[in-house]
C-alpha cells in the first residue's frame, strides 16, 4: 500500500501573497450530496488578530470550481459586528439539512487572540445554525446548550453509523485566567437528533493535560477513533498524538493514550481492517510541513517509510508554546474528509511568502 497526492491548491485567499494585509485559517471542510464540498475558513489581518470574520466556498474537484457561498456565521457578522468568529465547522446531517457551530469572539481589539500568561483565549460563546436547502441560507443562530466556566472549542460535528450526532470540544481557559475547572477533554451530544446538545461525556487523561484539536474517524464496526493534538500544560510543551476510542458513539471513551507520533494535529483516516492513513504536521524538522504517512496495525505506529509531503515550507518557530508563537506558524489546522473508502480531500491553511490562504489537494492509496 502506497500513498498518491496530487498537487496543492488554493481555494481561498490569494496563493501569490499580491494581498499583503488578509490572512486566512482554520479551515474546515464536508462533503455534501450532491458532491461538492463545503469549505469554512477564518479571514483576518494576522494571525492573532482577535476579530476576523468568517468566509465560505464550494469546490467542485472533478471540474476544479470554486464558488463563493453563504457563511454559516452571515447572520452573527451582521448582527454582531464587533465581535469576531473563530473556527466555523458544518456537517450535512441528511441531504439539503445541514448543522453549523463556531465560537463568536467576545473581541477585545487591544490584545491578541491568544494570552502568553496562563495561555488563555478570548472569551467566546459557542453558536449552531442550521440549513435547509443545502447551505445557500442560515436560520438565525442559537447558543449552545452545554456550557461551563471555561471556553468551549468546538470540533466538527460528527453524525456516526448509529444516528448519535455529537463533537469533540476543546476545553480552553479565558484570556488571562486560570482554568475554572479540572482540565479536561469532552464530547458534547445530543440525544434528540441534532436539536439540542446538552450533554458531556469525558475523555479520560491526567491532570495538566490539554486534549486538543480533535480529528476523528469512524470504522466499519462503528467504533469512533479521535487523536488529538496533546499538550503539556505544566512544562509547555508537546506530547506524543494521543488517541482515544468508543465503541458506543460517544457515550464513552477509553482512556487516551499516547500512539507513536509527535506531529501537533493530526487527522486519521480508517482504510481498511487494521490500516490507517493520516496527515499531521511537522513544525520541528528539518523539512517542516504537512505529511502524510500509514499505519497497519490501527494507529498505533506508523510506517515513516511511507511519509509523504503535501505541502513543505522553510523555517521553524522559535520555541514550542503554540500560544506565544502563534504567529510564527506557515501552515496549519490540517484535516481529511472523506471522498470513498480509500481516498479524501485535505484541507489546511498555509503561508503564500507574505500572508496565509487555504488549500486543498487529494489524497488517497493504492496497492
Amino acid at each position: 500500500m502506497r500513498i498518491k497526492v496530487n498537487p496543492y491548491r488554493c481555494v481561498i485567499g490569494d496563493e501569490t501573497g499580491s494581498d499583503t494585509s488578509v490572512f486566512y485559517n482554520f479551515p474546515s471542510c464536508e462533503r455534501l450530496s450532491d458532491g461538492s464540498f463545503f469549505i469554512c475558513a477564518r479571514k483576518i489581518n494576522g494571525l492573532q488578530d482577535p476579530a476576523g470574520s468568517q468566509v465560505s466556498v464550494r469546490y467542485w474537484p472533478e471540474e476544479d470550481r470554486v464558488e463563493p457561498a453563504c457563511s454559516p456565521a452571515c447572520h452573527d457578522m451582521l448582527s454582531n459586528p464587533d465581535k469576531g468568529i473563530y473556527m466555523c465547522h458544518v456537517t450535512e446531517l441528511s441531504p439539503n439539512e445541514l448543522i453549523a457551530i463556531y465560537p463568536l469572539i467576545h473581541t477585545d481589539s487591544s490584545k491578541p487572540l491568544f494570552s502568553e500568561k496562563y495561555d488563555g483565549i478570548q472569551p467566546c460563546t459557542c453558536r449552531i445554525t442550521r440549513s435547509h436547502d443545502n447551505g445557500h441560507t442560515w436560520d438565525l443562530p442559537e447558543n449552545l446548550a452545554y456550557t461551563m466556566p471555561d471556553a468551549i472549542i468546538p470540533g466538527k460535528i460528527q453524525k456516526l453509523a448509529d444516528g448519535m450526532i455529537g463533537f469533540p470540544m476543546e476545553m480552553h481557559n479565558l484570556y488571562e485566567m486560570p482554568y475554572q475547572e479540572p482540565l479536561q477533554g469532552r464530547f458534547i451530544y445530543s440525544v434528540d437528533g441534532g436539536k439540542t446538545f446538552d450533554r458531556a461525556s469525558f475523555f479520560p487523561h491526567p491532570e495538566d493535560f490539554l486534549a486538543g484539536d480533535a480529528r476523528c474517524t469512524e470504522d466499519s464496526l462503528g467504533n469512533l477513533t479521535i487523536f488529538f493534538w496533546a499538550y503539556d500544560m505544566k512544562d509547555m510543551k508537546d506530547l506524543k498524538v494521543h488517541r482515544t476510542i468508543s465503541h458506543d458513539s460517544g457515550r464513552s471513551f477509553s482512556p487516551l493514550e499516547p500512539i507513536e507520533l509527535k506531529k501537533q494535529i493530526t487527522s486519521p483516516f480508517y482504510i481498511d481492517e487494521n490500516n490507517f492513513l493520516c496527515i499531521y504536521q511537522e513544525r520541528f524538522s528539518d523539512q517542516p510541513g504537512i505529511k502524510a504517512m500509514l499505519s497497519h496495525d490501527g494507529g498505533m505506529t506508523w510506517d515513516a517509510d511511507s511519509a509523504t509531503p503535501l505541502f513543505l515550507c522553510e523555517g521553524t518557530p522559535d520555541g514550542e508554546n503554540p500560544f506565544a508563537q502563534f504567529e510564527q506558524y506557515k501552515f496549519g489546522y490540517s484535516t481529511l474528509t472523506r471522498i470513498s473508502q480509500t481516498k479524501a480531500l485535505a484541507t489546511f491553511w498555509n503561508t503564500n511568502g507574505v500572508t496565509s490562504c487555504i488549500s486543498v489537494c487529494e489524497i488517497w492509496t493504492e496497492e
